[in-house]
Formats: C-alpha cells, structure tokens, sequence
C-alpha cells in the first residue's frame, strides 16, 4: 500500500494537470474563434502546449519515484505513450461524449507534438541523472 501511495504522490500534479485538461477540452469552448500564430492555429498551439506540460508532469514524477538514472528509457517511453493515449482518449470523448465539441485529427497530432516537446523538455531540465545513483 504504501508503494502505491508514494508512487500516487509523486504523480499528483500530472493527474490533476490531466483533470483540468479533461475539463477544459470536454466543456463547451464558449465561442472561441481560432486566431493564427505565426501561421499556427492558436487552439493547436495550446493542444501542443497542455500535453507538453503532462508528459513532462509524468516523467518528473516518475524519475521522482524511481530514483535511478538506467529507468530513464522506460520513463520517457512510459510519459510518451500515456501522454499519447490519453490525447486520443480524449478525443474519442470529445466525438462520443460532448454535445459541442469534435474530435480532430490535427488535434491528435498537435497533442503527439507537444508530448515531444514534454520530452524535449524534461531532458533539458533532468539532463544529468546520475546523481540519481549516488544516494
């Protein structure tokens, strides 16, 4: 029990980051009208910018919880494929569960750049993890 709870701990910010992206891209988008940004959608940018965040959120959690710099592969591995799974989860809801929203392909695609970019991310911030090893 306690594995599992330290383990919840360590992942709490990027469960209440993926909350608060469930909400704001199943609730009703207000009227938003989609502006360009250097010739970018604004509403990719921000699918791009969230599951950056996520994936980062989840790989620190998890380097957090493990400890040792060799889990390094499987965390990248493990925060990319949930931040992948979970943008399209995401818009299946959107397709079947939402009144007002649609489900996009550029949308998936915009969410699988910005889990790269989580990536990129976390190993500029967490670049030298063998001090991980020391203790």
């Amino acid at each position: 029990m306690k594995i599992k709870f330290s383990l919840l701990k360590y992942l709490l910010p990027a469960i209440l980051w993926a909350i608060f992206i469930l909400v704001l891209t199943t609730s009703s988008n207000g009227g938003f009208v989609t502006q360009r940004l250097l010739g970018i959608p604004t509403d990719l940018l921000g699918h791009a910018f969230i599951f950056s965040i996520l994936v980062f959120f989840i790989m620190q959690g998890l380097i957090k919880y493990w400890r040792f710099s060799f889990f390094l592969r499987k965390i990248q591995l493990y925060g990319l494929l949930f931040g992948f799974l979970y943008g399209v989860l995401i818009e299946f809801i959107q397709y079947y569960f939402t009144v007002n929203r649609t489900a996009d392909y550029a949308d998936v695609i915009a969410n699988s750049i910005g889990c790269l970019v989580g990536l990129v991310l976390f190993k500029s911030v967490y670049n030298d993890l063998k001090f991980l090893d020391k203790e």
